[in-house]
């Protein structure tokens, strides 16, 4: 029988048989995880106020029998101030979101988890959470092994140097010239400047991804893309995104998002 602790945030939670509970975790040593904390719907005192979504947490557990029993659980960051303030809790949802859909469980892979945290840590302080949620998601991208390399046409294999517009399509991983950009397969137009900063990343730490500044006026084609990039993959809508259209109804890309025009089914469609 295998014990170990590990810092995790918790991601999801719902009932289990009669008086258990089902937590999903993403955890800094084991990846996405499932445990069953016993009794935690009944004791008043044990894991009292521990399974609150995006709360940083210390896990014990010990495996059985395939599953994994919580023993015990304390809470290390509840992130009270982030919760006060609805925009940033509903990013920092919509982020857990995407961890929850798109980290395979099991695996140990500690670059997201700890992006994950330093995600919820910049939400609480920072007074732009929509650009910090744009760069956590660029960033995350990355660390999942999605990322092109962003370095010509997909088609004709002009180089980046030669032209200031391009055409990049998240879902499926195309950039495209003004040649070959097809307004109807999803592309979102950015410049020769904002692939620099993309590129960028690669080459920088965690800690100083929120230093780059995306212009305004890409950061909602950038959102839209890289949200259909999850939709793509996951076929599941984020159901985060809607919670945004009706708290925030002027967050930008919402109309793209959750639409009933193209925008809303074009990730599906393969043949662009």
């Amino acid at each position: 029988m295998k014990r170990f602790e590990t810092d995790a945030i918790v991601l999801s939670t719902c009932d289990h048989g009669e008086s258990d509970r089902l937590v999903s975790f993403h955890s800094a040593g084991h990846g996405r995880v499932r445990g069953i904390a016993k009794g935690a719907r009944r004791s008043r005192k044990r894991f009292a106020n521990v399974f609150e979504p995006c709360s940083l947490v210390r896990l014990e557990c010990r495996e059985k029998n395939s599953y994994l029993w919580i023993e015990a659980c304390s809470l290390v960051e509840p992130y009270l101030p982030m919760r006060e303030d609805i925009e940033k809790w509903a990013y920092a949802a919509l982020f857990s979101e995407v961890v929850l859909a798109m980290v395979p469980e099991g695996e140990p892979h500690p670059a997201p988890f700890f992006l994950h945290k330093e995600t919820l840590d910049r939400l609480e302080r920072d007074k732009d959470p929509q650009h910090v949620l744009l760069l956590a998601l660029l960033r995350f991208q990355l660390l999942m092994g999605y990322m092109p390399a962003l370095v010509e046409c997909e088609i004709c294999r002009r180089a980046l140097k030669t032209a200031r517009k391009w055409f990049w399509q998240p879902a499926q991983g195309k950039l495209v010239c003004t040649d070959h950009f097809s307004p109807d397969c999803g592309y979102i137009g950015l410049d020769t400047g904002t692939l620099a900063l993309i590129h960028y990343m690669r080459k920088i730490p965690l800690e100083n991804t929120w230093r780059l500044r995306m212009r305004d006026d890409v950061r909602a084609p950038l959102l839209t893309g890289l949200l259909d990039w999850v939709r793509f993959h996951t076929r599941k809508e984020i159901k985060s995104v809607k919670v945004l259209e009706q708290i925030l109804p002027s967050w930008g890309i919402s109309s793209s998002i959750v639409g009933s025009g193209p925008g809303k089914h074009r990730r599906f469609q393969s043949g662009c």
